[in-house]
């Protein structure tokens, strides 16, 4: 017997993390890179790239006895856990990453929230995602946190379009 598929974070060598999600497609292991676009600054340009949102992490969603022939990929360092073995993220927490990263909103990487003013969002592109909000230079973020990495992102709301929950 199976058991269910849950989301894992993959540790990746550096800068590996592109590489390790398009091998881990190819082998059809459903993955999840979060990633946005950046301006990168040369002495002779300025480009758009793509980085990733948490960098050396990515998500594979799999049964725990399959996560062999992920670890097995060439950049995987470890499947994240403890000693006893792998941890399985949330799939809320995972979800409104994905849900942040498709809506195609301004994102920043954010100091680690636990804890703080949990809200709703009830109107627009984030509407039903629930996070933490924090105020910053008169205006208001929602902050989602991904307790296994200790990362969190953080995107701009509109005060009156959240609820505390």
């Amino acid at each position: 017997m199976q058991s269910a598929a849950h989301w894992y974070a993959v540790y990746t060598r550096a800068r590996h993390e592109k590489a390790v999600d398009r091998v881990l497609r190819s082998r059809g292991v459903t993955s999840f890179l979060p990633v946005q676009e950046v301006l990168s600054q040369w002495k002779d340009r300025r480009k758009w790239v793509t980085k990733p949102l948490f960098p050396g992490y990515l998500f594979v969603c799999s049964e725990p006895e399959r996560l062999g022939r992920v670890s097995s990929v060439r950049g995987v360092v470890h499947v994240v856990g403890n000693g006893q073995g792998p941890i399985r993220v949330p799939d809320d927490q995972v979800e409104a990453v994905r849900r942040m990263v498709e809506k195609r909103v301004p994102l920043d990487p954010w100091p680690y929230m636990r804890e703080g003013r949990r809200v709703r969002v009830r109107e627009g592109p984030l509407i039903g995602m629930e996070g933490f909000i924090v105020r910053r230079k008169k205006k208001c973020r929602l902050v989602v946190s991904v307790d296994l990495l200790g990362r969190s992102v953080a995107t701009e709301v509109d005060a009156a379009a959240a609820e505390l929950v």
